[in-house]
């Protein structure tokens, strides 16, 4: 037979709101499922969101070349994992100095000036 344990009302409602914080905090499984993207369309909408510029086309020409990370259902059904498409965009992404930046802007300014 369970153990029964008496508590009060505000001990009880400290409980739950403890655990409920806890369970917020710590994503679950069934969250985690959250992190993940069906279809193209929804995944350059992340990757536009997420400040990854980038076209439909582009971005189709690029899993059909297999450079994107994805999972395919029925051959047709794609599934994408935010993590790794953060990943990919972020390993696209150049880094440029600053004397880089400056000739960049300064080519543009004598093209201005023709």
């Amino acid at each position: 037979m369970a153990d029964i344990i008496v508590t009060s009302e505000s001990q009880l409602v400290s409980i739950i709101e403890n655990t409920i914080g806890k369970i917020l905090k710590n994503p679950t499984a069934s969250q985690n499922e959250s992190s993940n993207i069906s279809g193209i369309k929804d995944a350059v909408r992340f990757l536009n969101e997420e400040g990854y510029s980038i076209s439909k086309s582009q971005f189709a020409k690029l899993v059909a070349k297999g450079a994107i990370p994805c999972k395919k259902f029925h051959a047709k059904c794609l599934l994408f994992s935010k993590n790794e498409l953060l990943a990919w965009a972020k390993s696209r992404c150049e880094t440029i100095g600053q004397s880089d930046v400056v000739l960049t802007l300064a080519k543009a300014a004598q093209k201005k000036r023709r």
